[in-house]
């Protein structure tokens, strides 16, 4: 029943948050904006939305060897896609991590590693995206481009990408998480946790593949965000792409959290506010990140194919 409760709220949520968007630019404004779409650069986001996701099961094949987790390519293709369906249309948006660490750990009989390997390939496109945006915003900011509200989301980006570094990279975090979760956890559910830690600890240590890890990640997320600037392109929007590297990292993280459904009605809010700081139209931001979600849904549809396929199967050789 609480679980229950809990998706009504994201959803009342996500509905509030579209409604009063709509109600203030206009449902007639936004349809005129969306039909005016150039088709090219629209195929040429969803293209490359598509390659992002190509790269990223690569790089998470990549973790998954480095925990003698052996499937082939195209199978952790699959199962990535899979997921990306379960993440767009199952409530909750976290459907797909739960799937995969399934699929791995029923495929390997390896628990932590497949936690471990989805939890850091999440973690990863997060330190990716701070990085942009860190990286970004002292430059926008001593241009006095921004308003003085992003120093202080410069900050909070800050503790979180020192954060996670030193996840990867100091042991005495790893003492103080491991204190952390006894006061917390039963302690069957400590030593798991435990064990996901080490894993994801050994590959912070595993300097080459951290850092090729990285460069593939640095390639997906910079896709994804020019999958934004290439839509902003399709409705005629002229923003410099170097705003698009600080504002969709902080629209992706502001998406995540967990207070609608799948981040709908935030990332349209976010999307609003942001982009017109910089002289883009609220019919126009608004549309461009409805084509984002319209984009993600779409690439994710092969997912959807291969899971009805392998369920097939899956019953004939049962």
């Amino acid at each position: 029943m609480r679980k229950i409760l809990i998706q009504i709220g994201k959803l009342t949520v996500s509905s509030l948050l579209i409604v009063i968007l709509l109600h203030r630019i206009g449902l007639h404004t936004v349809w005129q904006t969306l039909r005016s779409v150039h088709p090219t650069w629209f195929f040429s986001a969803l293209g490359l939305f598509i390659l992002s996701h190509v790269l990223g099961s690569y790089q998470w094949w990549r973790m998954l060897k480095a925990e003698h987790v052996r499937l082939t390519f195209r199978k952790t293709v699959s199962i990535y896609f899979i997921g990306l369906f379960f993440n767009n249309f199952l409530i909750g948006g976290v459907g797909g991590d739960f799937f995969r660490i399934m699929d791995v750990r029923r495929l390997s009989g390896k628990g932590a590693a497949s936690v471990s390997t989805v939890f850091m390939d999440r973690v990863m496109g997060f330190l990716v995206l701070s990085s942009l945006a860190l990286l970004t915003s002292p430059y926008l900011i001593f241009r006095k481009t921004l308003p003085s509200m992003f120093e202080t989301v410069y900050l909070v980006l800050l503790f979180g990408w020192i954060l996670i570094l030193s996840f990867f990279f100091i042991r005495r975090f790893a003492r103080l998480f491991s204190w952390i979760i006894r006061k917390m956890m039963p302690e069957n559910l400590h030593l798991k946790a435990r064990d996901v830690y080490n894993n994801i600890y050994h590959f912070g240590r595993q300097r080459s593949l951290f850092i090729e890890v990285l460069l593939i990640s640095l390639c997906v997320q910079s896709s994804r965000i020019l999958m934004h600037y290439f839509l902003g392109k399709s409705l005629g929007c002229a923003v410099s792409p170097v705003y698009f590297f600080l504002f969709v990292p902080v629209i992706a993280i502001i998406a995540s959290l967990p207070v609608s459904l799948g981040g709908i009605g935030l990332r349209e809010q976010s999307g609003v506010l942001l982009f017109g700081m910089v002289g883009m139209a609220a019919m126009d931001a608004f549309s461009m990140e409805f084509l984002a979600f319209i984009v993600a849904v779409a690439s994710s549809l092969p997912g959807g194919i291969l899971f009805v396929f392998r369920r097939g199967e899956d019953r004939r050789s049962g």
